[in-house]
C-alpha cells in the first residue's frame, strides 16, 4: 500500500470514524505522518491506538469501532491477524471459541509416514515439481471440512457484526476525496476473531505482533530446500546401492573399515576381542525423516538445526540375544561406519561431503553420522540453509520381545551373584524401536491442532534461550517438549480433562505447556501418554521405582524421559515457574526476557558458581561399584550426575536449585576413535540460594533417639557431625560452621560444598573453584592499611550496626532536648550509609587523639547527612534569607544543649553567593567516633520559593536564583529522605543488594567516572537487576548482583528505553506509560550532526534539555534528581564499553580452572590510562582517602609513634590539628579543575584513594576558531596548511606587517593551560604524563 493510500486512510477515516471521544487515538494515528515509517511500525502504532479506544470506550462501541477504520487499514496493509481460532487465557477456551474438532482415528504409520511426504510435495507445489523426500507414493492427505464449523462461528457472530453493521450504517459516509471505497467494507471473520483475540489472550496487540514476528524470524522456509531435499534423495540411492555381504567376524570388519580409514564407533566398553557373534549387513529396509523436519516445528538458533534420517536396519542381522551385553550396540556402529564408507566412497557423489561421527542427544552408547554441506555449490550443497543431516539407525519394534526390556530387568551380565536391573541401557534399546511410532503421534496431534506447529516452535524458543536443551544426555530436549504438548491436548488437565485445547492458539499452547511443568508433580503423577498396566514390568510402580522421571510414550513400554535427572527436572520447572510469573506481570511486557535474551551464562543465572576439576582414576571411586557400572558404562556421566543430588542434601533449604554441568562430547572424524571425557573435564555447578537460610551457622539433623536418621546423617557430614543439646532443651545432630562476619557467612555454602565433594566424591579442595566471595576484598581496606587506623575485621562483623545505632542515639538525645522555641518531630538518615551502600562501612574513629595520631593519608572523615523537622509553627519568616538566619540560631541552640549529653557539634555557616538554600548545617560528633551534619528541613521555603517562581513580575534572575534555591531543596529534603527510606527497604528485603551497590560505586569510581555520576544514580542502577531481575530470578549474592549491572550497563539503549525502577513494586501500568511519555518528550528533538573529530561519522543527538541515563522511580517520573545534567552521553558511551569489557573478562576468568584464577579479579577494577592525553600524578600523602586506594604502599601510613610510642604526639599533619571533616585534596583539586577548565577539558579521578587525574581535551574546543577578546581560555594562533594539517604557531613567532599568512584563528595554548593547572595544584601534584598531542585529537 503506498504512503499516500495510508495518508490518506488515516487522516480522513480516522477523523471520521473515532471522533472527539478518541482524541487520543487520533493523535496517534497523525503522529504516524509526520515522518516516513515503515509498514511494520503503522501496525504497531494502530494497534497502540486500538489500546487506548478500548480502555476509553465501551463494549459495542469498540465493536462498531473494529468494524470500521482500524479493521480496514490493517486489511488493506495485508497486515491482519490470520488466526482462525478464538482462544482468550490458558487453560479455559473462550466463550465463543469454535468447537475443537475430534481427532480422526489414527492412521497406520505407513500411511502417516506417506501423508507426511506428499503434504510436503502439495505445499511446495507452486514453488518447483518436487519428489518424495525420501520414498512412498503419492497420496492426498484429506483434510478437515470446516465448513461445519465456520457456519456455526458465524452464526455465534451474527449478533456482534449485526450491531456493528447498523452502527456502522449510522456513521456519515466518506467524503468523495477518498478514491478506494472498499476500504470500508465490513471486516471479515478472521479480522474479528484476531482482534477480540489480541483483547483476551495478550496485555497488548505490541505482544502478539512480536510473537508473529518471531515465528517468521525461527522457522525454516521449506520453500528454499531443494539442494536439501536432492542431498537426503541422494542419499537413498547411496544406502540403497551398498552391497550386503556375510557375516564377519570383529577382527574382520575392523580390518575392513581400516582400509576404508573408518575406525568403527563402538560404545564403551569396546567389544571383547574373542566374542563369538559376527557382523552383517544388509542395505536399509527402509528410510524415513523423523524429527521436527517433517513436522515442521523445526526452531533455528545459533547452533544451527538438523534433519533426522531414521534408518532401519534389516531385522535378519540380529540374533534373539544381542538385545544383551551390548550386541545391538556393537552392530548397529558397524552398521554406522559402513554406511559412512558408502557416503565417503568417490563414486558415491557425495564425498565432498563432511562426515563426521557424534552422538544421539549426548548418549555414547548410540553413535550416529553428521552429514555438513560441501560449500562447493552443486545441487547437493545445503549450505544455505544452515542445518547439518543427522543419520540414525534403528530397528523395528519386532526386532526383540519388549517384555525383554522392561525397566526391571537386567540385560548387561557381570560375575556378581545379584544381577541388578539396567533401566538406562534397555530404554536406550527401546527408543531405537520407535522413531516413526512417535513420529506418527506428533503428526496426528498436528493435524488436529492448527496451531501445534508454531505452538511447538515457541516453546522450543523459549527452552533454548534458557540452555534447558542441551547436547548432553541428562535433561529434556525439543522432542520431550513436543511430546509434552501433545500429552496436554489429549489430558493432563483437571479432573482428567484436557489442559490445552485443539482451538488454541501458539501462544496459548506454548503458555499452558509451561504452566503444567510449572505446576504438574512429576514423582506423585508421573506421565503416561496411553494406558500403563496396573501391575507387570511395566507398572507404573516399576517405572518409579527404576527412573527419576516418567513420561512414558503411547506403547506404554518406554519411558521418553529415562535419561532425564531430577536435578534437570528441577531446572525445568523453576524456569517454567520464572516464565509464568513473567506472562502473569500486567506492568510490563516481558517479550524480550521470555523469548530474546541468551540467558544461559552461569555467572548471570546463578547465585554462586562453583568450577570443579573432575579428579582423575573416576572408575576407583567407591561410589562407581560395579554393579553401577553395568547401566553407566562412563564414570564421568556417573560422577557428574551424583553431584546435584548430593549437594541437594546437604545443603537443604540453604539452596533452591542446584544445576550440574558439563561440556559436551564434540563430534569426531570417522577416521579417529570415539573421545571420552578426560582428566581435563570441567564440571559447573551453579546454585540458586535462599538468602533467608544460607547463612546460618548450624545445621540441625534428627534427635538423638532417632537412630536411623542420626545414623543416615551422621553418613552425610562424617566427622562434622556432633552432638549437640541446644537452648530448648532438644539434644539433635548438627554440623556447625565457622564464620565472622556478614561476608564470611554467606561464604559457609562454599565449605559445605567443598566438604560434601571430598567426603563422599573424594575431590581435593584444590580442585574445587568456588565463585562467590572473591571480590569482597576490592570493598575493604588493604591489607597494608594498619589495623589501628581500619579494622576490616570488627567492620565485618558488625557491618552498618555500629553507625545506625549512632544515629540513634543523636534522635533520642536530640528529640529529648529541652527549652527549644519548637520540639523536634522527625529526623532522617540520608547517608549512602543509612542506606547500607557506602562503598566502605563507616568506621568509628576515636577524636580523643587529634589529627596528629593518623598520617595524612588516612584523615579523611566522612560526614553522615541527617535531616531535622520540627513542629510546624506560623512564626517563621517569610523570607528566604531571614529562614536561613533563623536555622542558624536553631543550629546554635541544639548544639549548646547537647553538649551536656557527650556529644560535641560544631556549626558552620556557608557563604556562597546568592544562595538561598543549604546555607549551614551542623556537625556532631557521636559516640564512638561517627560524624553527622544535620540540616534543617522547613516545608514554607517550598512555598516561598513556587511563589516567586509563579509570579509574573519577577525577573528572570530572580525566578532562576529561586529555581536553583527550589531544586536544592527538593533534592536533599524531599528526594533524598525518600530515596533512602526506599533503598533501605530494598536493601532489607534483598540483602545482597547492598554489597552490589558497593561494588558498583567500587569498580565506577575505579574507572575514574565518579565525578559524573552519583551515589543515587548507582544505587539505582544496582536496585534495577533486583527490582526487574528478568528474565532471571532476582539475585541473592553480591557477586551476581554485580556482574549484572555490569551486563545491564553494557546492552541498555539509553538512547531509546528509559530505566524503571519500581522500588516499592507498588507502580502502576498508568505510571509506566507517564514514564515513558516522559522519555518520549525527551527524545523528540533527536538530531542527525557530524563528529567533532571526523565530519564524515554522523553522530545522533539530543537537541532539548535531557537526561542522557534516564533512570525514573515511582517518585521522579520525569529522571530529574539524579540524572538529568549528567553523566554526558560521552561518558555514557565510555560506561558501557567498559562495563562490556570488565564483563567479558570476568566470564573468561570464571570459566577458568587454574589455581590463580580466583586472584586474577584485580584488572577489574583497573582503568587504562593511555585513552587520556593527559595524566596528573598527585601525592598520595597528600591523599586524605589513600586508605582506600586498591593498592596502596604502606610506607605512606607510617607515623613516628609507631617507631617511637613517646614520639607519637609530636607527629604534626599539613592539614593542622583540628580534623577536618570531609575534606579531600584531590577531589576538591578535580572540582576546582572542573570549574576553571571544563569548558574545554574533562576531569576524571577515583574518589576512593586515587591518586591520578585523567585529562581529555575536548576536540570541539581544540578546532581553531576565530580570534576574538574574552574568549574564554588560553590561546594562542593558528594556521592551517593545503594539506588539512593543523600547525600551531609558537608565541614568539611574529607574522611580517601586511602578511597575508598570518591567521585570524585561534586554538587553545594547552602549554599554558598545562601551567595553570599544575599552579592550581602546587604542592598536590607530584608531576604531569602527556599520552597524546592535542593536535591528534583534531586529526583523529
Amino acid at each position: 500500500m503506498p504512503d499516500e493510500a495510508i495518508d490518506e486512510l488515516v487522516r480522513e477515516r480516522a477523523a471520521h470514524e473515532i471522533g472527539s471521544s478518541y482524541k487520543d487515538a487520533h493523535e496517534k494515528a497523525n503522529e504516524m505522518l509526520e515522518d516516513p515509517v515503515s509498514y511494520s511500525t503503522v501496525r504497531r502504532r494502530l494497534y497502540e491506538a486500538e489500546d487506548h479506544k478500548r480502555e476509553e470506550g465501551s463494549h459495542s462501541c469498540y465493536g462498531a469501532c473494529k468494524s470500521s477504520f482500524f479493521n480496514s487499514l490493517l486489511h488493506h496493509i495485508n497486515m491482519a491477524p490470520s488466526i482462525k481460532r478464538k482462544a482468550p487465557s490458558v487453560p479455559t477456551p473462550a466463550k465463543k471459541s469454535r468447537k475443537v474438532v475430534e481427532p480422526e482415528p489414527e492412521s497406520s504409520e505407513e500411511e502417516v509416514m506417506d501423508d507426511m511426504v506428499d503434504e510436503e510435495e502439495d505445499d511446495d507445489s507452486e514453488e518447483s515439481d518436487e519428489g518424495d523426500y525420501i520414498e512412498g507414493e503419492e497420496q492426498e492427505i484429506d483434510e478437515d471440512d470446516s465448513d461445519a464449523e465456520e457456519q456455526e462461528y458465524d452464526e455465534e457472530q451474527d449478533e456482534f457484526m449485526a450491531a456493528a453493521e447498523l452502527n456502522a450504517a449510522s456513521k456519515p459516509q466518506p467524503s468523495s476525496g477518498v478514491k478506494n471505497s472498499s476500504l470500508y467494507k465490513a471486516p471479515t471473520n478472521d479480522e474479528i476473531q484476531g482482534l477480540q483475540e489480541s483483547s483476551d489472550l495478550f496485555k497488548s496487540n505490541i505482544f502478539k505482533l512480536q510473537i508473529e514476528e518471531l515465528l517468521k524470524e525461527v522457522v525454516v522456509d521449506y520453500k528454499k530446500a531443494q539442494p536439501l531435499e536432492a542431498a537426503l534423495r541422494k542419499l537413498k540411492e547411496i544406502f540403497d546401492r551398498t552391497p550386503q555381504h556375510q557375516e564377519l567376524s570383529l577382527s574382520a570388519i575392523k580390518a575392513n573399515m581400516k582400509k576404508k580409514s573408518i575406525v568403527i564407533p563402538f560404545p564403551s566398553p569396546a567389544p571383547a576381542s574373542d566374542i563369538q557373534y559376527t557382523f552383517g549387513y544388509s542395505a536399509p529396509s527402509a528410510m524415513h525423516l523423523v524429527g521436527s523436519f517433517p513436522l515442521k516445528t523445526v526452531s533455528k538458533n545459533r547452533d544451527g538445526w538438523s534433519v533426522d534420517v531414521a534408518v532401519e536396519m534389516p531385522e535378519e542381522l540380529f540374533q534373539e540375544k544381542d538385545h544383551m551385553n551390548y550386541r545391538y550396540f556393537y552392530k548397529r556402529a558397524y552398521y554406522l561406519a559402513v554406511l559412512a564408507s558408502a557416503i565417503q566412497d568417490k563414486k558415491s557423489g557425495m564425498a565432498s561431503t563432511k562426515i563426521e561421527f557424534g552422538t544421539l542427544n549426548g548418549d555414547q552408547r548410540k553413535p550416529i553420522l553428521i552429514l555438513s554441506p560441501s560449500g562447493d555449490k552443486s545441487e547437493t550443497d545445503f549450505k544455505k540453509m544452515r542445518c547439518t543431516i543427522r543419520i540414525i539407525p534403528y530397528i523395528p519394534a519386532s526386532v526383540f520381545p519388549a517384555q525383554r526390556l522392561a525397566p526391571g530387568r537386567n540385560n548387561v551380565r557381570s560375575d556378581a551373584a545379584e544381577q541388578l536391573a539396567t533401566p538406562q541401557y534397555n530404554t536406550a534399546l527401546q527408543q531405537d524401536t520407535a522413531f516413526t511410532s512417535h513420529l506418527t503421534f506428533l503428526y496426528q496431534h498436528s493435524k488436529n491442532c492448527a496451531a501445534f506447529k508454531d505452538g511447538c516452535v515457541l516453546l522450543k524458543v523459549w527452552a533454548t534461550q534458557r540452555g534447558l536443551i542441551r547436547k548432553t544426555n541428562d535433561g529434556f530436549n525439543g522432542f520431550l517438549l513436543e511430546m509434552l504438548m501433545a500429552y496436554l491436548l489429549q489430558g493432563g488437565g483437571a479432573n482428567g480433562g484436557k489442559k490445552l485445547a485443539n482451538g488454541f492458539s501458539s501462544y496459548q499452547l506454548a503458555k499452558g505447556t509451561i504452566d503444567f511443568l510449572a505446576q504438574h508433580d512429576f514423582n506423585a503423577h508421573p506421565i503416561f501418554l496411553g494406558q500403563h498396566s496396573s501391575s507387570g514390568e511395566f507398572s507404573k510402580e516399576a517405572f518409579v521405582s527404576n527412573f527419576d522421571v516418567v513420561f512414558v510414550d503411547p506403547s506404554g513400554k518406554i519411558n521418553l524421559a529415562g535419561h532425564v535427572t531430577k536435578a534437570s527436572l528441577d531446572e525445568l520447572q523453576h524456569e517454567a515457574r520464572l516464565a509464568m510469573k513473567f506472562f502473569t506481570e500486567s506492568s510490563d511486557d516481558k517479550f524480550e526476557a521470555l523469548f530474546l535474551k541468551r540467558v544461559d551464562n552461569p555467572m548471570l543465572r546463578f547465585d554462586n558458581v562453583v568450577r570443579i576439576n573432575v579428579p582423575k582414576n573416576l572408575n576407583q571411586l567407591k561410589s562407581y561399584s560395579k554393579t553401577v557400572a553395568l547401566d553407566y558404562p562412563s564414570p564421568f556421566i556417573h560422577f557428574a550426575h551424583s553431584i546435584a543430588p548430593l549437594l541437594k542434601r546437604g545443603l537443604t533449604d540453604r539452596i533452591q536449585l542446584v544445576v550440574a554441568r558439563y561440556e559436551p562430547l564434540q563430534n569426531w572424524s570417522v577416521s579417529a576413535s570415539a573421545p571420552d571425557f578426560g582428566a581435563n573435564s570441567v564440571i559447573t555447578v551453579g546454585l540458586l540460594l535462599n538468602h533467608e537460610e544460607s547463612s546460618r551457622l548450624v545445621d540441625m539433623g534428627p534427635p538423638a533417639d532417632d537412630l536411623e536418621a542420626a545414623q543416615t546423617f551422621r553418613e552425610l557430614w562424617g566427622n562434622k557431625a556432633e552432638l549437640r543439646r541446644f537452648k530448648d532443651g532438644s539434644i539433635l545432630e548438627s554440623a556447625v560452621w565457622e564464620a565472622q562476619g556478614t561476608d564470611a557467612r554467606h561464604l559457609i555454602v562454599g565449605q559445605m560444598i567443598s566438604y560434601l565433594l571430598k567426603h563422599h566424591l573424594s575431590v581435593p579442595h584444590d580442585s574445587v573453584h568456588y565463585w562467590a566471595g572473591q571480590l569482597n576484598k576490592f570493598i575493604q581496606y588493604n591489607k597494608v592499611i594498619p589495623e589501628r587506623l581500619f579494622d576490616n575485621k570488627s567492620a565485618a562483623t558488625n557491618g552498618f550496626q555500629s553507625v545506625v545505632a549512632a544515629f540513634e542515639s543523636l534522635t533520642k538525645v536530640v528529640k529529648t532536648t529541652e527549652d527549644l522555641p519548637l520540639s523536634v518531630t522527625h529526623m532522617y538518615f540520608c547517608s549512602p550509609a543509612a542506606r547500607l551502600s557506602s562503598a566502605f562501612i563507616p568506621q568509628p574513629r576515636d577524636f580523643t587523639l587529634g589529627s596528629n595520631a593518623y598520617p595524612d593519608s588516612a584523615q579523611f572523615v566522612e560526614p553522615l547527612d541527617v535531616v531535622i523537622q520540627f513542629e510546624s509553627s506560623q512564626k517563621w519568616p517569610d523570607n528566604l534569607k531571614a529562614i536561613q538566619r533563623m536555622k542558624t540560631a536553631f543550629y546554635l541552640r541544639l548544639a549548646d544543649k547537647i553538649k551536656y549529653k557527650g556529644m560535641r557539634a560544631t556549626v558552620v555557616e556557608e557563604t556562597e553567593h546568592e544562595s538561598l538554600g543549604l546555607n549551614g548545617y551542623m556537625d556532631v560528633r557521636v559516640s564512638p567516633g561517627y560524624i553527622f551534619r544535620c540540616r534543617i528541613q522547613h516545608d514554607r521555603e517550598m512555598t516561598l520559593c513556587e511563589n516567586v517562581i509563579n509570579d509574573r513580575k519577577s525577573s528572570q534572575h530572580l525566578k532562576d536564583q529561586h529555581q536553583r534555591a527550589l531544586d536544592l531543596y527538593n533534592k536533599y529534603f524531599v528526594q533524598a529522605p525518600m530515596h533512602t527510606f526506599q533503598m533501605h527497604a530494598l536493601c532489607h528485603k534483598h540483602p545482597s543488594l547492598s554489597q552490589t551497590i558497593r561494588l558498583t560505586k567500587r569498580w565506577v569510581s575505579a574507572h575514574w567516572l565518579s565525578p559524573f555520576l552519583n551515589d543515587e544514580t548507582l544505587e539505582l542502577l544496582s536496585a534495577a537487576v533486583y527490582v526487574d531481575a528478568a528474565p532471571w530470578a532476582a539475585p541473592a549474592s553480591g557477586f551476581t548482583g554485580f556482574a549484572r549491572v555490569l551486563n545491564l550497563l553494557s546492552t541498555w539503549d539509553w538512547k531509546h528505553e528509559p530505566l524503571v525502577v519500581d522500588l516499592t513494586g507498588e507502580m502502576t501500568s498508568k505510571e509506566r506509560e507517564e514514564i515513558r511519555h516522559n522519555f518520549a518528550n525527551t527524545r523528540n528533538n533527536m538530531i542527525s550532526t557530524s563528529s567533532a573529530t571526523n565530519p564524515a561519522i554522523k553522530t545522533t543527538s539530543i537537541s532539548s534539555n535531557h537526561a542522557n541515563m534516564f533512570i525514573a522511580t515511582n517518585k521522579d517520573t520525569f529522571s530529574k534528581w539524579w540524572t538529568w545534567q549528567c553523566p554526558t552521553p560521552m561518558i555514557v558511551s565510555r560506561l558501557r564499553t567498559l562495563a562490556k569489557t570488565s564483563l567479558d573478562y570476568l566470564n573468561k576468568t570464571t570459566s577458568a580452572t587454574s589455581a590463580g584464577a580466583s586472584k586474577s579479579l584485580t584488572p577489574l577494577f583497573v582503568t587504562p590510562t593511555v585513552h587520556y592525553d593527559v595524566v596528573i600524578d598527585l601525592d598520595p600523602s597528600l591523599c586524605t582517602r589513600y586508605a582506600q586506594n586498591l593498592a596502596p604502599e604502606a610506607q605512606y601510613f607510617v607515623t613516628k609513634g609507631d617507631k617511637y610510642k613517646n614520639l607519637s604526639t609530636f607527629q604534626k599533619s599539613v592539614f593542622g590539628e583540628e580534623i577536618l571533616v570531609g575534606f579531600d585534596p584531590a577531589a576538591e583539586y578535580v572540582a576546582e579543575l572542573q570549574r576553571a577548565f571544563g569548558d574545554i577539558a574533562l576531569f576524571f579521578h577515583d574518589r576512593y584513594g586515587g591518586t591520578q587525574v585523567g585529562v581529555l581535551w575536548n576536540p570541539v574546543t581544540l578546532t581553531p576558531r576565530a580570534w576574538k577578546v574574552n574568549l574564554g581560555f588560553n590561546n594562542k594562533p593558528a594556521d592551517i596548511n593545503k594539506d588539512g594539517v593543523l600547525v600551531v604557531k609558537e608565541e614568539e613567532t611574529k607574522a611580517k606587517k601586511g602578511s597575508s599568512s598570518s591567521s585570524k584563528l585561534a586554538v587553545p595554548n594547552i602549554e599554558a593551560l598545562m601551567g595553570e593547572v599544575e599552579r592550581v595544584g602546587h604542592g598536590l601534584v607530584r608531576s604531569v604524563q602527556v599520552n597524546r598531542d592535542p593536535s591528534e585529537a583534531v586529526a583523529v
